[in-house]
């Protein structure tokens, strides 16, 4: 059945729609031409000026949260000012995740500086300007950097002498004696020339003084904002401080940034427009229609910006508009209006069959996908061809997303579908507990039976799988034969150690119920690692593909607690951290300290030895005996 495409159908009722608007509109500026052309003016200022406000808004407020986790970081002392690795691991990360932001640095009360500092060609630097005596250069350190996809190459370092003093500087001088947040406009920068406002907040720690955080917004910026405005190409944007400098334009005069409008050469009638207008109102919001000989009337708009006394003024000339309707009115005709009549009614037929009533219907399904209700979606043909492979397409979505929950997490899927999480890098330090589970001896059966050792690890992983849901845990992923799983995220569980522990338990009693995948197997069924405590978990990844997972050391040693169970002969490790967290009494075994690759110092392990079935003695599985003491089940001292 032929279908027609979508495109010619928007295509004639566009064609209908503009002829049905350019007779309105010829017949409205008929009688009422200067007003319209005032209305769109003022319409279009508005939206340019509501544009400025709420990029320079969200700059502002960029900057401002930027410089308040850095002042909280150092206040609190979770990284010293003086540790320079996590200081510049903190700076950088804030520079990569604000592209807004030009430099983030903190001075110290001796007048050293360190700061990360975007540059305009892309690469991100490190700076440095150490403490010199009275009278002496500072010596300088550069660290110049790459972006590259996920991470950062770092390609030379420069030394050399700054005269550079940030005890001199406005910022660090009135951030100090502030103790609020204070912004302030400047010229120079610990790298030179280099106009841009910056926000500083004096740091103290335990009620003494210890620098001042600056974060810095290039004025170049600001201009680039500008000239990415949806304005005539005649017209033109200011901004303006309260002494009347021009702090930024959206369209340089022969490729020079002025500093006053009386800067501007004298062939820029705009400029000149704007300036006689701002001089013959003063300070305040106006719009106006200024005289120039050049191009005739311009009508120019000031408005305030949300920051110290800034203004936006916005020149453009009234020919921009009134040069084509002026022309136009002098062509209206009969035909014109009968045409948009007939256009308008079919319109409004045609697009209710074709696209209200099937829309209408494709937003019942897009919904039931956002609520994951996914058995409730169903294919309805339309008559066009493309809502017709749409409602295809969202069938096929359907099936999709019920594989897709299968590789991730659903407490993961879900919020991506409903659109509550964006899928980009980023992640939280929270507590979590968390647990490796491997096969012992997989590679030897792996050599020994070749692809039939399937069967062997998939019954390992479905039933690791089983045991970690039914506690709510969150299976981050597979390993080979591996399973790493996660607790208290990314929901919260208070008691994540002991549900990790009994899922270790319940994991380790299916595989002993299992039959042995070969003749004289070892009893040991199962290694488990089990660690709590802090670990980054999110998104993590590149731009282009993401895994929630969890890192940090947290899971380094809990993989490691692996091997520690080999070494040790027994089936479940826990770290000291997961036997804390376990609280009173827990039946676990001290091992004793262990040293792990990675770890400083040695560190404290548990094991929770197999309860006995019967109290003939003997071993138990892990290597230990116990004379034949029957005990309680291990899952009982991990309450629900």
């Amino acid at each position: 059945m032929y279908r027609p495409k979508l495109a010619q159908v928007v295509a004639v009722l566009l064609l209908l729609a503009v002829l049905s608007t350019a007779a309105m509109i010829h017949l409205i500026w008929q009688r009422a031409a200067g007003e319209s052309i005032e209305e769109i003016v003022a319409s279009l200022d508005t939206q340019t000026a509501g544009s400025v406000r709420n990029d320079l808004s969200q700059t502002l407020a960029l900057v401002s949260s930027s410089a308040e986790i850095v002042r909280t970081i150092l206040f609190q002392g979770a990284i010293s000012p003086e540790d320079e690795v996590k200081r510049e691991f903190l700076f950088l990360s804030l520079l990569r995740e604000q592209p807004a932001i030009a430099w983030i640095g903190f001075g110290f009360p001796d007048g050293r500086f360190f700061g990360s500092h975007a540059t305009a060609d892309g690469r991100i630097e490190m700076v440095e300007i150490g403490a010199a005596q009275p009278g002496e250069h500072r010596p300088l350190r550069r660290d110049l950097y790459r972006p590259i996809p996920g991470d950062i190459f770092f390609e030379e370092r420069i030394k050399a002498e700054s005269a550079y003093v940030a005890l001199g500087a406005p910022w660090f001088r009135l951030g100090k004696e502030s103790a609020g947040s204070v912004w302030t406009v400047t010229n120079v920068l610990p790298n030179g020339f280099e106009p841009a406002i910056v926000l500083s907040k004096r740091v103290e720690s335990f009620g003494t003084f210890t620098g001042v955080v600056m974060a810095a917004v290039s004025l170049r910026r600001l201009s680039e904002a500008l000239q990415a405005l949806d304005i005539p190409a005649e017209s033109k944007a200011f901004v303006l401080d309260e002494r009347g400098r021009v702090l930024a334009t959206s369209q340089p005069s022969d490729g020079v940034m002025a500093a006053h409008f009386s800067d501007f050469p004298a062939s820029d009638a705009i400029a000149r427009a704007a300036a006689e207008a701002v001089t013959a109102n003063g300070g305040d919001a106006f719009r106006v229609l200024a005289p120039s000989v050049a191009l005739g009337p311009v009508f120019i708009s000031s408005s305030r910006l949300p920051f110290e006394n800034w203004r936006l003024i916005i020149a453009t000339p009234r020919s921009t508009f009134a040069g084509g309707i002026d022309k136009n009115i002098r062509r209206i005709a009969i035909v014109v209006l009968a045409i948009a009549v007939l256009a308008a009614v079919t319109a409004v037929v045609v697009a209710n069959f074709l696209f209200a009533q099937p829309l209408a219907r494709l937003a019942v399904q897009l919904r039931a996908i956002e609520r994951f209700a996914l058995g409730s979606v169903c294919h309805h043909p339309t008559f066009l061809s493309e809502l017709n492979d749409l409602s295809q397409a969202l069938k096929r979505m359907s099936v999709g997303l019920s594989a897709f929950a299968r590789y991730m997490p659903l407490d993961v899927v879900r919020p991506l579908v409903e659109g509550s999480i964006e899928p980009k890098p980023g992640g939280e330090l929270c507590e979590v507990t968390v647990m490796f589970a491997d096969l012992p001896g997989f590679t030897e059966l792996t050599e020994r039976l070749g692809p039939d050792v399937e069967p062997h690890l998939t019954r390992f992983l479905t039933i690791a799988v089983a045991a970690i849901h039914a506690e709510g845990g969150t299976v981050d992923k597979f390993i080979g034969d591996a399973v790493m799983a996660i607790w208290n995220a990314p929901g919260r569980q208070a008691d994540h150690a002991a549900r990790a522990c009994r899922t270790a338990i319940a994991i380790r009693n299916a595989m002993h119920e299992e039959p042995t995948a070969a003749v004289g197997e070892s009893a040991i069924r199962v290694r488990i690692g089990i660690n709590s405590g802090t670990a980054l978990i999110g998104n993590i990844g590149s731009a282009e593909r993401l895994s929630y997972t969890a890192i940090g050391d947290t899971v380094n040693l809990a993989s490691r607690l692996v091997n520690v169970a080999k070494e040790r002969g027994v089936e479940i490790v826990l770290s000291d951290a997961t036997a804390r967290e376990l609280g009173a009494e827990p039946m676990t075994r001290p091992l004793g300290l262990v040293t792990v690759r990675g770890k400083a110092r040695p560190v404290g392990v548990h094991t929770i030895d197999q309860p006995k079935a019967r109290s003939t003695g003997g071993s138990d599985g892990d290597g230990d005996h116990d004379g034949g003491d029957a005990r309680v089940p291990a899952a009982q001292a991990f309450p629900c």
